[in-house]
């Protein structure tokens, strides 16, 4: 009597694997996929926390030159309407204190930033939420299912081509 593998038994085992191979593989598609709704979800989230404090105190966090008399301590901006290098981290602090954020969120993939941007001839020198240490094919996914799907126009950009391996993808505020 000959001690082996048949056959069968052979195909039976490979079969097992392809299927433990197209399930690991699937359940990859759905975590990129949860990766790239919480980013949306929270580029959505921190824009209406911006423009909610904007509507309370009628200047944007970080560049509210207010600030500083409102809550003892805190940063105050220069108040020219536009988030500058010096303002950016006072933005978190101020939504914080305005009780519009819990804190600053860890994006799925990198750190939110916030600044001014040239958006181009449609929308102009703006504030912007960025996050960096975005895959290039997530960064085109979120413009194409939010905007218009080219990485150097309309209100969400890419700070290079998509095809890039990684780069920072600016949100118009």
């Amino acid at each position: 009597m000959r001690k082996g593998f048949t056959l069968v038994e052979l195909a039976i085992v490979l079969i097992v694997i392809g299927l433990i191979i197209v399930i690991v593989l699937r359940g990859q598609g759905l975590v990129e996929n949860a990766r790239i709704s919480k980013l949306t979800r929270d580029f959505q989230g921190i824009q209406a926390a911006f423009y909610s404090y904007y509507d309370r105190y009628s200047m944007y966090p970080g560049d509210d030159s207010t600030a500083g008399t409102r809550w003892p301590g805190e940063v105050s901006g220069n108040g020219n309407g536009y988030i500058d290098p010096s303002e950016a981290p006072y933005v978190w602090n101020h939504m914080l204190k305005g009780g519009y954020v819990q804190g600053m969120p860890k994006g799925p993939y990198g750190n939110y930033i916030f600044g001014t941007l040239n958006f181009g001839s449609t929308y102009g020198l703006g504030n912007f939420v960025a996050g960096t240490g975005i895959p290039g094919s997530v960064a085109e996914q979120i413009d194409k299912k939010n905007d218009d799907g080219i990485y150097n126009t309309g209100y969400i950009q890419g700070s290079r081509a998509y095809t890039s391996d990684t780069l920072t993808l600016y949100w118009k505020l």
